[in-house]
């Protein structure tokens, strides 16, 4: 049985931080009637008034957007505005509402590094616009050696050792000896009080952010043997940072007009604007899906003469083509609607749960026609 709260603990704490979004971002639960089951999910980029209504049409239990209902908290429900006729349709529909917006724009894997791999883009390390860093802490645990894999088991459930990547569950384990005395009131689980005690131990070893130490701890006590465990937590200097937008290099070098090509056959859209009628041959981009045009500065500084985002304002246009920034937008909406594809395969093989996409009717913006 899969339950709201699965779906939300997974997407909040172990895909896309949500503690990661930015200050005036309102990720997470936007319509919550409480914990259920949930038999089947819908997704879109926005939770238009039709959308609901067609999420409810399909049975659906649980509807996930990239961008929020609400981007402030509610401070009473008024149904002559929108968003809140939306929420009352969406309750009485029996259909909650999760919406996470710029942590799945920041997290590894998320809408940036999608279209990376949809143009076959390799990312180079950092970010077009850092945001921040996550404190990084070495956390060890002594354990019985037939307790380890118990104990290791505990603490990375909990979130300690996948903090890179690709990687999940990373440790070391070393082999040695534990001594101890247990005072005349102890409970030892080896040996009798007032006996000094040599134990057969391993010493377990892995990282841990800031945010999850207080669970990795009460995990560890938990799945712990011993009456008092002993363990080590020591600040490193390596934090991990994180922002918005990715630098990469293409596999291959492109003109303006192949590019661009590229993109509209990738992305599956029909509009593209440029601020520039043609540029030197490149194999470099930065990108970053959304509305993002403003970056062309960060661009610039780290060399990047050419940004794929969305949103394009006149006057961000005009500064970035004076210092030689050649934006190409693809539009908000098709830089990040085809993520809710990738999305769907993720919560499926996450869950075993049925997953339809809600696509829009068709490009909200079309400049210029098609």
């Amino acid at each position: 049985m899969v339950k709201t709260t699965d779906i939300i603990h997974f997407l909040e704490h172990q895909f896309a931080d949500i503690s990661k979004q930015s200050k005036w971002d309102f990720s997470g639960k936007q319509v919550f009637t409480g914990d259920k089951e949930v038999t089947k999910i819908a997704l879109s980029l926005d939770p238009k008034y039709n959308v609901i209504e067609k999420a409810i049409k399909e049975g659906c239990g649980l509807l996930i957007t990239h961008h929020p209902l609400f981007f402030h908290e509610s401070k009473g429900i008024d149904v002559a505005n929108l968003n809140y006729k939306k929420a009352v349709a969406a309750i009485k529909g029996n259909l909650d509402i999760l919406s996470y917006h710029t942590n799945i724009d920041i997290a590894d894997n998320g809408t940036n590094d999608y279209i990376c791999s949809l143009l076959n883009a390799e990312k180079e390390d950092g970010y077009l616009s850092m945001e921040g860093c996550e404190e990084v802490y070495k956390f060890a645990v002594f354990t019985p050696y037939d307790y380890k894999d118990q104990v290791f088991n505990a603490i990375t459930n909990a979130g300690a050792g996948s903090l890179y990547g690709n990687y999940s569950s990373c440790g070391f384990i070393a082999e040695g000896a534990g001594l101890f005395t247990p005072l005349e009131n102890a409970k030892p689980f080896v040996g009798e009080p007032l006996e000094p005690q040599i134990v057969d131990e391993v010493k377990i070893e892995t990282v841990v952010l800031k945010k999850d130490i207080n669970n990795v701890i009460k995990a560890m006590k938990e799945a712990h043997p011993y009456e008092e465990a002993a363990y080590d937590l020591i600040k490193l200097e390596n934090n991990i940072p994180y922002g918005f937008g990715r630098i990469a290099n293409l596999n291959k070098t492109y003109t303006l007009k192949e590019f661009i090509s590229f993109v509209k056959e990738k992305l599956n859209i029909t509009n593209i604007n440029t601020n520039m009628e043609d540029i030197e041959p490149f194999n470099k981009i930065g990108i970053c899906t959304g509305s993002a045009a403003s970056l062309w500065k960060d661009a610039l500084k780290k060399g990047v003469k050419v940004l794929l985002t969305g949103d394009m304002k006149y006057h961000d246009a005009l500064d970035a083509y004076e210092h030689g920034i050649c934006i190409i937008d693809a539009g908000h909406q098709g830089t990040e609607e085809i993520y809710m594809n990738y999305l769907l395969e993720i919560l499926k093989k996450q869950f075993n749960i049925e997953v339809i996409v809600i696509k829009q009717e068709t490009q909200i913006i079309n400049w210029g026609g098609k």
